[in-house]
Order: structure tokens, then C-alpha cells, then sequence
């Protein structure tokens, strides 16, 4: 299956026929802990059957739910094709799995609908960002979280800079290539070198190579506006800059030659980068939560928070990961009643709900450990009104 998208988390939701199993696997795109993840899931699975044995289901009822996930026990091919986290969504007419470029937890739910929190960092902006690397032989686009980087295809931009050029009188083409500088530091500098006006046509000629990479871009990312960091040279930096239509490329950039680094030490490097940016907008966040409280415009209490999510009401919210709180909600009276006790299938995650609800009404949900919550709760809204 490919990434996980807003449009597959509409159609999770839209499944109500229960019982909903939602399984969350941790795994490695590479190395020997790639097989680990198979032991992972046949344990997760052991628990699912457990705990769908205590609900009142028969052998033959869990065999067959969870038959499409057996197919995976064991198959070695499979696991060697992993990012870093792996979501798999049974229900008796449905199944689903999908490879996760975010860290998830162990853990396994059964409920009257999908579990879907763990997946909301993914579209949140402090988990979110680009990075862009360019040389004069490869150009790569990754979508990276602070944990991962996947390689994203770019309809129609160039392979390389020769591609662009390879229709051009030679006598009239200018490359560049990089060198190592004398000092030792490991990092390259930019060198030009070709015919005629040099500094004219080399500007010329990486301003259509930067102009089709920033098409293929833009038809890639569509509306998005997350964060992008560029990898390259430095004197290719404020060129791209200067021709690019995409909105949110940081004022920093990954120095060097970007074939010097595989995809995992780009996303390293740019982290180190984006970092603050992610987490000034948390801070401030959470300032401004401190800053409305007792005017009406923020609660941690659940039972508020809940409806208020369902209603549109909620601009921004601190759920808390690792953590459940489970009950009912009336939506003809918006009252919420928590449960001590009883089980997942029986009780919605309100946690959850109110998480996902936020976010399908534009609303923006910061996924965090409990301790950054503000005022130590279990979660934290900011409403609209």
C-alpha cells in the first residue's frame, strides 16, 4: 500500500461495522531489525485474539477476521520492504495496511471504529517537512518526519542537469562540478567551468534546470505548504530560490554536495535545521493556550473538548500519545460519559475522537508526549469561539 493520505483516513472513519482491529507495528527499512517486526506482529496478533476471545467471539469468527494479516507472518520479502512504522485496519468488510514514515507504538485495539491518533502526526506541522537535494547529477525529493525520510517521485523533473542541456550547441553549455576544499572539512565547494561568458550561460542554464525541478515539484506537493529545506552547493541556493513557486523554503539550507549523503543522513542534517522552526510554533502554541486561559476560549476537560471537536469548535488541540481515555458521547445532548471500566469495543477512544475530529474540521492537533501538554493534562484545546 502507499504513504497514508487524508483521503484514507476519511474512508477509515467512514467504517462502523464493528468489530474494528487496529494494529500498529513498529519496523525498520533495513538490517537484521527488519525480521523483528514479523515477531512483533504474531504477538500483536496472539493479544487481538485475546482479546476478541473475552469479547464472546468463536475460533472460527477471529480466524477468519484476522485472515488477511496471516499472509504476513513469515514473509521475509515483505519486511524487507518496510519504512518506519506499519498500520494495519481490519473489520469483517474491510482491511487496509499502511507503511508509515512516522515512529508508532506497539499496540493493538479493538473498538467500534479504528484507532487512528498514532497516524496524526503525520499531518501535523510540528512532523512534517521537505527536503529538496540538488546536484548536477541527481535531484531527490523526500518527505521526512524527525525520525524518517521517504523518497517521493517528481513527474517530470529532470535526472540531471545534462538532461536539460543535451539538445544545447556544447560549444554554448557551462556545468558545474564540485571539488574538496583544501581545509579537510569534508565539504565541497562549488566550481563552473566552460566556454564564452561563463557566469551568464551557467545562470541560464541552472535556472531551466530549477525551473523544471520546481514544476515537477509543485505538481508533487499540490496545496501543501509544509516546510522545505534545500540541499546543495551554495551558490545554487538563492538561484532556486529565486525561480521557485513554492511558498515555505527555509532561509537555511543543507551546505554541500547532496550525492555525498544517503536519503537518511539528508533528513538528519535538515532536522537539525528545522528543528527550532517545529518546535518555536509548539512554544508558541502552547503560549497562546496560557494566554486564553480562564476566557472562555480554552478546557482540557474532555467532556467539553469532545463535542466541541465534532462541532467545528476546536482550532487547535494537545492530544496526549500513549494514552486512552475511553466512554460514550450523546450527540443529540453533546454529553460525554467517561468509563473506568469496560472494554475498547464497547467505548469510544474520546481521546481519538476528539483528535480526529479537530483535525477534519481544519482544526491543527499537536500529538505529544502527556508531559508537554499544557497544564499537564491528557489534552488541551484552543476553540474558535
Amino acid at each position: 500500500m502507499n504513504e497514508f493520505s487524508r483521503e484514507e483516513l476519511q474512508e477509515l472513519l467512514a467504517v462502523e461495522e464493528g468489530p474494528c482491529v487496529s494494529i500498529f507495528v513498529p519496523t525498520h527499512k533495513t538490517g537484521s531489525e527488519t525480521q523483528q517486526a514479523n515477531i512483533r506482529l504474531k504477538n500483536l496478533l496472539r493479544e487481538t485474539e485475546n482479546k476478541l476471545e473475552n469479547l464472546g467471539f468463536k475460533a472460527p469468527q477471529i480466524k477468519k477476521l484476522l485472515k488477511p494479516v496471516q499472509q504476513f507472518i513469515g514473509d521475509s520479502l515483505f519486511w524487507q520492504h518496510q519504512q518506519t512504522g506499519l498500520a494495519l485496519f481490519i473489520s469483517p468488510s474491510f482491511f487496509r495496511y499502511f507503511k508509515l514514515p512516522i515512529k508508532v507504538r506497539e499496540r493493538t485495539t479493538v473498538g467500534k471504529r479504528f484507532f487512528i491518533k498514532p497516524l496524526l502526526g503525520m499531518f501535523s506541522m510540528r512532523d512534517h517537512f521537505y527536503v529538496l537535494a540538488i546536484s548536477q547529477k541527481q535531484v531527490r525529493l523526500l518527505q521526512c518526519t524527525p525520525h524518517s525520510s521517504v523518497r517521493l517521485e517528481m513527474e517530470g523533473a529532470p535526472e540531471n542537469l545534462d538532461e536539460v542541456l543535451k539538445y544545447d550547441d556544447p560549444e554554448k553549455q557551462v556545468h558545474f562540478h564540485t571539488r574538496a576544499p583544501s581545509s579537510g572539512e569534508g565539504r565541497r565547494a562549488a566550481v563552473s567551468y566552460g566556454h564564452g561568458d561563463e557566469n551568464y550561460v551557467e545562470k541560464e542554464n541552472l535556472r531551466r534546470f530549477f525551473s523544471q525541478i520546481d514544476r515537477a515539484l509543485i505538481k508533487t506537493l499540490g496545496a501543501e505548504n509544509a516546510p522545505l529545506v534545500f540541499a546543495g552547493v551554495d551558490f545554487l541556493f538563492p538561484i532556486y530560490r529565486e525561480i521557485s513557486n513554492y511558498k515555505n523554503i527555509l532561509d537555511k539550507h543543507v551546505e554541500g554536495n547532496p550525492e555525498l549523503l544517503r536519503d537518511e543522513e539528508l533528513q538528519e542534517h535538515s532536522w537539525k535545521t528545522i528543528e527550532p522552526l517545529f518546535q518555536n510554533k509548539l512554544d508558541n502554541a502552547a503560549d497562546r493556550f496560557r494566554e486564553l486561559s480562564g476566557t472562555g476560549k480554552t478546557s482540557t476537560d474532555i467532556r467539553e473538548v469532545a463535542p466541541a471537536a465534532a462541532n467545528g469548535r476546536v482550532e487547535l488541540l494537545f492530544v496526549a500519545t500513549g494514552v486512552s481515555l475511553h466512554g460514550n458521547i450523546d450527540f443529540k445532548t453533546n454529553q460525554v460519559e467517561i468509563k473506568e471500566d469496560g472494554s475498547d469495543a464497547e467505548n469510544e477512544d474520546l481521546l481519538d475522537f476528539a483528535a480526529v475530529h479537530t483535525f477534519l474540521n481544519s482544526g491543527v492537533v499537536y500529538p505529544v508526549p502527556q508531559e508537554e501538554i499544557p497544564e499537564e493534562g491528557q489534552l488541551a484545546a484552543i476553540f474558535r469561539y
